[in-house]
């Protein structure tokens, strides 16, 4: 009596099991790298930086149309410079020969979302900027209020501009001085609208060591429970 023993095809086993190993390195790398975008825009929202500088962040996994037996997650910031700057807690200083910073106040109005603005570096210094929304830079407040700067001296090295502004009857922001409101018996008054400063430190708000080190361990968790599931 004869006994036949099948031999197992080990080039398809050796198939399947990379698939399945792959597929689970995979998977785990997207499930990490997902989970770690969701922290990092989640730091910078709980620091109060808003949620326009958190969706600066994005993350790609590689390769991005298969499973690969080494997949990498790539997490990167648009603005890398303003979160470097809370990571390490940097100082911001004038550029081009200026020597202050223009830092506006809550009476500063916001302006609508544009490119090509300019900004002030320093004493009547103008200097082209790519800015998007936020405050009015100081050329642009000159503008909108048809009126100059008075500046003064204040604490520390630092400088105060004032414009002689007509709060409005809502209370809630500035108008300008003009004739007519004059004739309407409304008072200007010295309004506070940016301080000037040598320099300006950032707070460290921002952590990425801490989470890059648990990424790292629960990348490895994921990946071993698929691993289990697929075996």
């Amino acid at each position: 009596m004869n006994v036949e023993i099948g031999v197992p095809d080990f080039a398809k086993v050796m198939r399947e099991a990379e698939s399945s190993v792959a597929r689970a390195a995979t998977v785990a790398m997207r499930a990490t790298t997902g989970d770690a975008l969701r922290e990092l825009r989640g730091q910078v929202t709980s620091a109060g930086l808003g949620q326009r500088l958190a969706n600066t962040w994005r993350g790609n996994v590689y390769p991005k149309s298969r499973n690969g037996m080494n997949p990498a997650g790539y997490i990167y910031s648009r603005a890398p410079d303003i979160i470097d700057s809370f990571v390490r807690g940097a100082t911001i200083r004038p550029v081009g020969g200026a020597k202050f910073l223009w830092i506006p106040t809550g009476n500063v109005p916001r302006a609508n979302a544009r490119m090509g603005r300019i900004s002030r570096q320093s004493n009547g210094r103008m200097g082209s900027r790519g800015l998007k929304g936020g405050a009015l830079t100081p050329e642009e407040c000159e503008d909108r209020f048809n009126a100059d700067f008075i500046i003064r001296q204040g604490k520390r090295g630092h400088l105060l501009a004032f414009m002689q502004l007509i709060r409005s009857r809502n209370g809630r922001g500035v108008r300008a001085n003009t004739a007519g409101r004059q004739r309407q018996g409304r008072t200007a008054n010295l309004t506070l609208m940016y301080t000037l400063v040598p320099s300006a430190r950032m707070p460290k708000l921002l952590d990425l060591e801490g989470p890059a080190a648990r990424w790292s361990a629960n990348y490895i968790d994921a990946f071993t429970r698929g691993l289990e599931k697929n075996w």
